[in-house]
């Protein structure tokens, strides 16, 4: 009975060192589970503030920060401390003892397995209990001497223990340094929309900040830095779509930087460094022109053209004198006001509609003229000059053309004299109307109606009976007189006028007509007989040049046989 209480006392003994064991394994892991976390957390803090502070990582890449560290921790507390927490089983234990001691020869685990309830029980036909007994005991005197705590080796976490402390050591010093970076560091990564920066030995008093500008207006931007400044500073901008550039800014007057932009296209997005400082990240906003979506162009012709009305969407036109020119523009934005500028720096105002994305203008035309739109935008009030001119050219309403065929030349009459004056007119669009203009003495004009007309052609004549209009009329007066024929052109200027050449009529006796006729009748006979003659020489010289070039004749033509009697 003493043996078997013995053996019940060292029995309770193995099931203590075990769990002993147990525990010292379960503070390793953890120990070890702590300074793999404090090693990593200052890891992080370090990065995250070099990162932080060389780059100032807006919202987004700070969040972005934070979650990598997490992630990060995360990691290393399940790698290097959850999954080696491993619940009481002393079979594993056992093994772990067995693997340092050999020797054992399986007798410590054996042991626990004989003493795990109803294990002899279970099987009574081939295992006997006095030898389980037996066994156990001779484990418990196997063990006796042997510490099962030393299946942990506290020297494995000793390196990892140094390294971790000495990285806390660092970041505590470095926080009792600097205090204000660490704090600012947490202030930011635990606030993402904050706007806290780094201390610096330089700072920014003033930046031009956000700008928003007309496309192709020049920019200035600027930037005040005091404390510890540099000869010169760094505007880095970014366009749309692109990458960093760096721009060397000259310091100026007080500390001042600036860089111009002579004229700006497209917008970007920018940031000044001076010393040790950088400003937020701004934005270069550039508004484009008022871009013209639709032209609709109404042409309303002068009734003198007799020309339909017609619609067009260009703007370089040709047009009669007079015709109504109405514009219509649609724009891809709302405008606060719209005009048309002419060469001379005139404009004229265009009406708009409701919603401001409409200009209208009406013309007039009466000469021609170049033009381009002027456009203020709505949103910011920006005046833009557009760079396209167009060109209204106006054809003027030519005058018509005016020939008097007869009488042709100056001449004599009798105060009898029925004239009959025969002429020809034309006009691009018509000719209204035709006057008789007569002067007597060189007295004042006067007019006596030669025809109504409603064509672009005309040819006729007028029977003028001298005595009936000139009812004064005597032998030595002078008559001056020529045909002025009028367009179809009404307006304020009113219609186009032409003349013929003016005709001189001496008003002499009848004996004296008759010898003027006389004369002119043997003049006419000169006239023809001289033709003659040039047509007969002429013949002559063509037959000599055919003889020469033995050319035959050309046949005689036949002479028709008389008709019978």
């Amino acid at each position: 009975m003493a043996t078997e209480a013995t053996t019940k006392h060292h029995g309770r003994t193995v099931e203590q060192k075990l769990r002993q064991a147990w525990r010292r394994e379960r503070r390793f892991h953890a120990t070890r589970g702590i300074c793999h976390l404090l090693l990593w957390m200052g890891a992080l803090i370090l990065a995250d503030f070099l990162v932080d502070w060389l780059f100032l990582l807006p919202g987004y890449g700070r969040t972005a920060l934070l979650v990598v560290n997490v992630g990060a921790l995360a990691i290393v507390f399940y790698r290097g401390w959850w999954r080696h927490l491993r619940a009481y089983n002393p079979v594993r234990i056992a093994l772990q003892v067995e693997r340092r001691h050999p020797d054992l020869r399986s007798l410590l685990v054996s042991y626990v397995q004989f003493g795990q309830a109803g294990a002899a029980a279970a099987h009574p036909d081939y295992m006997s209990p006095q030898l389980v007994a037996a066994a156990r005991r001779l484990a418990v005197i196997a063990t006796a001497p042997i510490d099962f705590r030393e299946i942990i080796n506290w020297r494995d976490v000793t390196r990892v223990s140094v390294f971790s402390a000495s990285v806390v050591i660092f970041c505590g010093m470095l926080s009792l340094n600097w205090p204000e970076f660490f704090s600012t560091l947490f202030y930011r990564l635990l606030n993402p929309g904050a706007t806290a920066t780094y201390p610096t030995r330089t700072r920014l008093d003033e930046v031009t900040g956000p700008v928003t500008v007309p496309q192709g207006a020049p920019v200035t931007l600027q930037a005040r830095a005091s404390g510890l400044v540099p000869a010169s500073g760094t505007l880095m901008i970014r366009p749309q779509e692109g990458q960093w550039e760096r721009l060397l800014m000259p310091q100026g007057e007080g500390g001042t930087y600036a860089y111009r932009f002579e004229q700006v296209m497209r917008g970007f997005a920018y940031r000044v460094r001076v010393g040790d400082v950088t400003s937020e990240t701004y934005q270069v906003s550039v508004v484009p022109a008022p871009h013209i979506l639709r032209t609709r162009v109404r042409l309303k012709y002068p009734p003198y053209t007799r020309l339909p009305d017609k619609e067009t969407d260009t703007l370089h036109l040709e047009v009669p004198e007079g015709t109504q020119v109405a514009v219509e523009l649609g724009c891809d934005r709302p405008l606060l006001a719209a005009a048309a500028v002419q060469e001379d720096g005139s404009a004229a105002p265009m009406r708009l509609d409701a919603a401001g994305c409409t200009a209208f203008i009406e013309w007039t035309a009466t000469k021609s003229f170049p033009f381009h739109f002027r456009w203020t935008e709505a949103q910011h009030g920006f005046v833009y000059e557009g760079d396209v001119t167009y060109f209204i050219r106006v054809l003027p309403d030519a005058s018509p053309e005016c020939e008097m065929v007869s009488p042709a030349e100056d001449d004599k009459a009798t105060v009898e004299k029925r004239l009959t004056v025969r002429f020809r007119a034309a006009d691009d669009y018509g000719i209204a109307k035709a006057d008789i203009v007569y002067s007597l003495n060189g007295g004042p004009e006067e007019r006596r109606p030669a025809g109504a007309f409603d064509r672009a052609t005309v040819e006729d004549q007028a029977v003028w009976k001298l005595r009936t209009t000139l009812t004064g009329l005597k032998e030595g007066d002078t008559l001056s007189f020529a045909v002025e024929v009028a367009d179809n052109r009404v307006g304020e200027s009113g219609p186009n006028l032409s003349r013929s050449r003016p005709i001189r009529m001496d008003i002499v006796s009848v004996a004296e007509y008759l010898r003027h006729m006389l004369e002119k009748r043997e003049r006419g006979f000169k006239e023809i007989g001289a033709m003659h003659e040039d047509e007969t020489g002429a013949s002559v010289e063509v037959k000599t040049m055919r003889d020469e070039a033995g050319v035959p004749a050309p046949p005689k033509p036949e002479t028709p046989a008389p008709p019978p009697k």
